[in-house]
Formats: C-alpha cells, sequence, structure tokens
C-alpha cells in the first residue's frame, strides 16, 4: 500500500535531513561500512526482520533489505504493574499497523499508513486521492550505520526502548505526572527471537515520578520507579485467500471499521468488517495455556475454552480449536503464541479477551484471554454469605430449614468442596466469555432473556429461592448458549453467500435468539431471566436469607473477624444489578438492530404493567425494613487490623473507622432513587407512551410519597433510616432540577416537585429532635435552592458504594 504521497513526502523529508546535515562547513561524509566489517563477531537472528545485538554498545541492529513491503507491527506489555486503576497487565497485546520502511539518505524510516481511510476502487488515481487526502505516520527514523548493496543495518535501540505509552496513560488515569528514563531503558534479549514470520523484540522501560499516588507507590520497590517490560512484534502480513465478511448488525461479532472513499455516493461511506480467524478443516486455531495456571483451575479453563468446539461443530469445524501447553520460555506477546493467560494484581479486576488483526481484511492473526486470578477470591467470598451459620443466633433458629441445600455438590460432608464447585464454574464461564472475545464475539447482554442464551453476556449466579430452600443446582450456563452458536455458524460456515448468512440469522431470531441495541432495556449486565422485573423480586427474596446467615458464626476457626468486610457488601447489595435491570424497564423503550423487511419491530415501549411492578418493586428497596443491618451484623464489621490496609470492598462509613449502617443505606438508596431520576428516563417519562405507563409525575409523586410522605415509623432505629431515604429523594430531585442538560419538561416538573415537598415540610409535625433536625435542614435546603439559586451551597457528594464491577480498567470486557 506504499503511495505516490508517501513517496513524496518521505522525499521532501530526505532534502531536509540533507540540507541540516549540509548547514554546517563543506563536511567529508565517510562510506559507510560494510554489514560484514560492522556485524562482525555478532550473532545474527535470521527470520522475518533479522537483527544483531551488539552488547558492547548496547545496541541493536536490525536489518532491512526489503524496502516498501507492507508488514504488521505493534508494541504490549510483556510484564505487569499489578494495578487496576489503570490497569496494567502483562500481556496486553495492544493493535498493529500497516507499516513498511522507506530509505531516506542515511535514515531508515518506519511508515505506519492509513488504513482507516481508503480507497477500495479499482482505479489507482482514485486510489492515489484518497491516499494523498489523509496522513501518515513515521514512527522512527532508524540511523543507517552500515550497508551491503540494497541492505542495511540500521540502530533500532530508540525505537525499542521508548515509552509505548505508559506515562501518558497514568496521566490520563489521573496517577500523577510521569515521566520517561531513557538512561534507565535498556533491551531485555531473553525472550527475543526472529522467525520465519515474525520478528519479537523486549525492551525494559522505565518511567518515575516524583510524587506518584500511594496506591501506586506501594507496588514500586522504590516507591517511584516504575520499569515494565514492552514487547514489539514485527509481523509478516497474512498469506493471500482469506475472504472478509460484511458485519451485519444484528450479529454481535468485534467490528473492524474504514471509510471507503471510493465508493458512490449512493452507497455507505462507513465499512465494517467482522473480525474472525481463518479456519478450515486442516487448518484449526491453536491456543495455548499459560503455565503459570494452577490446578484445579486449569483443568476447568481449559474445559471451558473446548465449549467452543460445540459451537464449531454445527458450523461444520469441528475440532476447530486445539489447546495445547505454552512452551517453556514462550510469551504470549509472540505472535505465534494466543491462548489464555493468568494474571495476578494486587486487588480484584476485569478479565480481557484481547485481538489482534489485520487491519486491512479483520482477519485474526492473534488472540489472548488474560484471566484476572483475584476474581476467583470475589467469587469465594460471595458463595461463603450463602453458608449456613454453624450457631444460628437464638432469633433465627427458626429459619434452619431454609438453609442453602448444596448436598447435590457436597463431597462427603465438606463444605467446603461445594464453594469451590461453584468458584470453578464461575471460572469455566468467564474463560468461555474471554475466549468468545479472542474469536472476534462481542457482548450480548440481552441473552439471558432467553435462558443461558450466551456465555458473552454479563452473568449472575442463578440462585432461587424454592420451597424454603435455595436452589444452586442451575448457578452457572455449562455450555456455550444457542446464540454462541448462532454467532459461531454466521461467522465461520464456509458458505459466506448473502443468502445462506441471511438465513442464519433468521433461523436464530425466529427461535427468539435477539441481540438488540444496548439502549435496550433487556441489555442488562449480571441479571437473569425474561422478565428483569421479576428477577428483581427474586433477588430481593434470596437477599433476605442471606442477610439471615451473615455473621461471625459463618467463619472458621481462626478466620479474622475482619473478613466480613470484605464479604458484606456482596450480602447487602446482592440485588444491586436486578434493581438497575429493573429501572432499564421504567421508562423503557424496546430498541432492535432492524434491517428492512426483515421483521424486527424497530421499537416499541415496555409495556404498562410491567413499568408499574417495576416501579412498584423500586420503592419496596426503599421501605427502612429493606435498608435496615441488623445489630449482630454491625457489631462484627470492625475497622481493619492494625498495619493492614483497608479493603476495598467496605462500605464507606461517616462515623470513620466504625461502620455505620445509615451511610451504608445511603448509599444503597443511592443505587435505588437515582437511576431513576436520571435525566434521559425522566425524559423519556414526559413522551407520549403507552396508556396508563407511569408518567414522570407519577414516578416523583410515588419517590415522594413513599419516602416523605410514608406514616411515622414505630421504632427509631426505622424511623432513622426512613430520613435516609427521605434525604436521598431530596438530594436526588434538586439534582436534576439544577441540571441544565436535563429538558425543560424534565427541570419543571422536578422543581414543582420540590416545591410541593417544601410546602408539606412548612406543616409543623412533632417527632424527636433527630426529626425535627432533619426537617428543618431539609427547609432550609429547599428554600436555598428555590429562592437564592445564585447562593446555593455546594452538597457533598453522596458516598460511593462498594465496587460491584471488578475494579478498575475502563470499559467492560
Amino acid at each position: 500500500m506504499t503511495t505516490r504521497r508517501s513517496r513524496i513526502s518521505t522525499v521532501l523529508i530526505g532534502l531536509l535531513l540533507s540540507l541540516s546535515g549540509a548547514a554546517g562547513a563543506a563536511e567529508k561524509i565517510e562510506p559507510l561500512p560494510s554489514i560484514a566489517d560492522r556485524a562482525g563477531g555478532l550473532t545474527r537472528r535470521d527470520g522475518f526482520l533479522p537483527f544483531y545485538w551488539d552488547a558492547r554498545r548496547g545496541v541493536l541492529l536490525v536489518e532491512i533489505s526489503r524496502w516498501n513491503d507492507d508488514f504488521l507491527y505493534g508494541a504490549g506489555l510483556a510484564s505487569g504493574a499489578g494495578l487496576v486503576d489503570p490497569t496494567i497487565d502483562r500481556g496486553e497485546i495492544g493493535s498493529l499497523g500497516l507499516c513498511h520502511f522507506e530509505r531516506i539518505g542515511p535514515r531508515a524510516l518506519l511508515v505506519q499508513q492509513q488504513t482507516e481511510n481508503r480507497g477500495e476502487s479499482a482505479d489507482p488515481e482514485q486510489r492515489r486521492v484518497v491516499a494523498e487526502s489523509f496522513p501518515t505516520s513515521i514512527l522512527a527514523a532508524l540511523p543507517i550505520v552500515a550497508e551491503t548493496g540494497e541492505t542495511v543495518l540500521a540502530d533500532a535501540t530508540d525505537l525499542l526502548v521508548r515509552d509505548t505509552g505508559i506515562a501518558p496513560l497514568l496521566k490520563r488515569a489521573k496517577q500523577g505526572e510521569w515521566r520517561a528514563d531513557p538512561a534507565r531503558s535498556v533491551l531485555s534479549l531473553e525472550r527475543a527471537g526472529a522467525f520465519p514470520r515474525n520478528t519479537e523484540i523486549e525492551a525494559q522501560v522505565t518511567v518515575v515520578s516524583d510524587d506518584p499516588p500511594a496506591a501506586i507507590a506501594s507496588v514500586l520497590p522504590d516507591g517511584k520507579t516504575m520499569t515494565l517490560r514492552v514487547h514489539h512484534t514485527f509481523l509478516k502480513l497474512p498469506e493471500p485467500g482469506y475472504t472478509p465478511r460484511r458485519l451485519d448488525p444484528r450479529i454481535g461479532f468485534i467490528p473492524l471499521f474504514y471509510r471507503d472513499h471510493t465508493a458512490p455516493f449512493s452507497e455507505p461511506l462507513e465499512r465494517y468488517l467482522a473480525c474472525r480467524w481463518r479456519v478450515d478443516a486442516e487448518h484449526p486455531i491453536v491456543y495455548y495455556l499459560d503455565r503459570g495456571i494452577p490446578e484445579p483451575e486449569r483443568s476447568a479453563m481449559k474445559e471451558a475454552a473446548l465449549w467452543w468446539n460445540h459451537a464449531f461443530a454445527e458450523a461444520g469445524l469441528p475440532g476447530a480449536l486445539v489447546l495445547k501447553d505454552l512452551p517453556e520460555g514462550a510469551t504470549f506477546l509472540d505472535a505465534r503464541y494466543s491462548g489464555i493467560e493468568w494474571i495476578d494484581r494486587a486487588e480484584r479486576s476485569w478479565s480481557f479477551g484481547e485481538i489482534q488483526v489485520d487491519p486491512r481484511t479483520g482477519e485474526i492473526v492473534h488472540g489472548v484471554a488474560r484471566i484476572d486470578s483475584h476474581r476467583r477470591r470475589t467469587t469465594d467470598r460471595m458463595w461463603k454469605n450463602f453458608r449456613e451459620p454453624k450457631e444460628l443466633p437464638s432469633p433465627l433458629a427458626c429459619r434452619a430449614g431454609d438453609a442453602p441445600d448444596l448436598a447435590w455438590l457436597a463431597s462427603e460432608g465438606d463444605p467446603g468442596i461445594a464453594d469451590e464447585t461453584l468458584v470453578l464454574q464461575r471460572l469455566r464461564y468467564l474463560v468461555a466469555h474471554e475466549v468468545g472475545h479472542t474469536l472476534g464475539l462481542m457482548h450480548d447482554w440481552a441473552a439471558t432473556t432467553f435462558g443461558w442464551g450466551s456465555v458473552m453476556d454479563y452473568l449472575a449466579p442463578h440462585v432461587e429461592l424454592k420451597e424454603g430452600r435455595l436452589d444452586f443446582s442451575d448457578a452457572y450456563p455449562n455450555d456455550v448458549g444457542s446464540y454462541d452458536r448462532l454467532m459461531i455458524r454466521w461467522g465461520y460456515s464456509s458458505d459466506g453467500s448473502r443468502e445462506r448468512l441471511e438465513g442464519i440469522v433468521r433461523e436464530g431470531y425466529a427461535l427468539g435468539n435477539v441481540y438488540p441495541l444496548e439502549s435496550d432495556p433487556r441489555w442488562a449486565e449480571y441479571d437473569w431471566g425474561k422478565d428483569p422485573v421479576a428477577w428483581l423480586d427474586t433477588t430481593l427474596r434470596v437477599r433476605r436469607v442471606i442477610l439471615d446467615r451473615f455473621g461471625v458464626a459463618q467463619l472458621s476457626p481462626g478466620e479474622p473477624v475482619y473478613d466480613l468486610q470484605k464479604r458484606f457488601s456482596l450480602a447487602y447489595l446482592y440485588h444491586r444489578f436486578a434493581i438497575r435491570a429493573a429501572q432499564q424497564f421504567v421508562g423503557g423503550q424496546f430498541q432492535t438492530n432492524a434491517l428492512a423487511g426483515d421483521g424486527q419491530e424497530p421499537t416499541a415501549w415496555v409495556g404498562a404493567a410491567q413499568q408499574k411492578e417495576a416501579l412498584r418493586l423500586l420503592i419496596e428497596a426503599l421501605r427502612p425494613e429493606n435498608l435496615d443491618i441488623p445489630d449482630r451484623i454491625a457489631a462484627a464489621l470492625v475497622a481493619a487490623p492494625q498495619g493492614e490496609n483497608p479493603t476495598r470492598e467496605r462500605f464507606p462509613s461517616d462515623a470513620g473507622d466504625t461502620f455505620s449502617p445509615l451511610t451504608a443505606a445511603r448509599t444503597l438508596a443511592g443505587l435505588v432513587v437515582a437511576p431513576l431520576l436520571e435525566r434521559d428516563r425522566a425524559a423519556r417519562l414526559t413522551l407520549d407512551r403507552e396508556p396508563g405507563a407511569p408518567t414522570f409525575d407519577e414516578v416523583l409523586h410515588r419517590l415522594v410519597s413513599a419516602t416523605w410522605g410514608a406514616p411515622p415509623d414505630g421504632s427509631p432505629r426505622l424511623a432513622a433510616l426512613r430520613r435516609v431515604a427521605q434525604r436521598v429523594v431530596l438530594d436526588r430531585l434538586m439534582d436534576l432540577a439544577a441540571d441544565d442538560r436535563a429538558s425543560p419538561e424534565v427541570r419543571a416538573e422536578a422543581t414543582a416537585a420540590l416545591s410541593d415537598l417544601r410546602a408539606r415540610l412548612a406543616v409543623t409535625r412533632g417527632g424527636d429532635p433527630s426529626a425535627r433536625a432533619h426537617r428543618l435542614l431539609a427547609r432550609r435546603d429547599l428554600a436555598e435552592f428555590l429562592d437564592r439559586p445564585d447562593v446555593r451551597a455546594r452538597r457533598r457528594p453522596a458516598p460511593e458504594a462498594p465496587p460491584g464491577r471488578p475494579i478498575g480498567g475502563g470499559a467492560p470486557r
């Protein structure tokens, strides 16, 4: 893809380099030594891009003979920082760019070409116009130090030891000011090599900060210096013969986006290809397993990855995925090795399925699923919350019959066996999910609306309360789902004709395997079942059982009581994702990836009855009884032991190191109320929708009546929790009314609701001193908000809930 424009650019650059070199005196230019003379005594690593390591000078010389020939180049991380904010992991493979070498005078330019803006016309002049309309990138200008004929040796050291983005990443994540230190950045050749299709080279890159954040300083040996191994890949282009497949929006494949500027004006400029492997019966996809994965996790992970062969078999490719052990000393940064990598971090974080593709065609050439080892610990904590206490407190003795029935999992009565089995089930699903990404598959967060429809959903454990007992028999899927099989058939069937692919989509959709837009309310993470509203009711009932069991009596002898702090948010907020899923149905609109003539209805409002039931259950979650935390639990939530860093899994507390049930309740109330009063949802509720569906005014009325309009609670404890919910509703209403990005209709109704509430509070009411003080502050804040917005006091932010999703890492994967 070398273009006339890039040749013109490099000629100009060469002229400037020549002028700058001649800008002093008439200096005599010595001829370059031959390659044999310069490389004498050095070992040549032969392969796609041959290289020599000059240890005495500390430089790496690459041998370039194929000028202007395209190849793929990219850089990733061979070692990690153990961080989750931001995630900096070993095994981050990075993307590949289409590159070539050009020689300009004494320099070898590494040029990355434009692939997002291209011309696919057969007319070379049309392609030339496109190429000259967009820039290329010169990634490096390597000094040429020797030549023999057209072949040269170029010093690639500066290219290889440069910071490929570590310091900028830390800065964007607001983790302090960092700078690269070239003096402490060196080549690291233990896992470097040159092979027929690729050359792999590593370097140790050092970045430093004079004042790093404490969380980062804690993982640095000297508290201020971060040295990571950066891995560079030079990869030969795939052989001809791959046929790109145009993406269908009704199928969730990872897209390769580009613009074809030579397309007729009657056709779209934007084009999307599905990212897929090249695979046939003679050439399976070969994945490798990290040698550092322990047992029994290793066997579970291998089993889950091979679930995908069930889908490949239906696509006519039995055994398309082959698993092997990673060769000793090999790295997943080497483009020859795709597979499953085990990642250790200081805290739980995301797992990732990453791919590298040919940017011309979308062909996957390398894929790595990076599995977070820490997630097992979170899963284990969650299942420990279900355990029957060894000695139930007397007020709960009547519930002994509700104890979780783990007999179907237990072995010889060992309760730990059940926990381990469920943890491994969760790990299997996670591995299948991330391997799915490496096969080119996107998420489908709506798939639980048709059972275990896809491992590409984010799946909550399916736990039901049946006949007074907790049922774990269908906690996680045991195979890829019907939608996963549909995607593999569409993406990997050998018949890529438009008619055949359309038939596959229609067959799947006829069976209910749908892939709606992300704005569709069915697109919800960690829910289960065709009715998310019913799922919220299920989780509320299961949560009551969990809280009944939670406490010191679940701990094993010698276990720190502080461990309950690490588990309590998983119990108290067990229903958090069910709350979110139900909220999406209030003012929700079903939205499909419809194509003309495919029979799908583009949009439809959620039914009025389902919206009203969702609203009822959400308001039920705000009742003081559902915000309450038993004294026996609060008394067991102790502060971190001396010298131990507090866990991020704990709730914030307005009482310092003492656990505050009121702060925890405030956090939960915020999770219920804030999304209901989110400006986009509120605007949808003001639209003309299905008759009988709740309006925004009705939602406001229900929230205010259920909190501020509720009759006095019988006990001081419940009254205090009621005030927590009241204050959350008031604050979120004021936030919405003051939001200048909210629609005028929304702001008007929110302001009217606040005015009505002020009138309600103007009526003198009795109550204890705490209740009177609460109402006085509310009246003062309302008066200031409504009457003197110019001097409106800045309210403190709402308490942040402990993490529900994995910590850090940006977007979900």
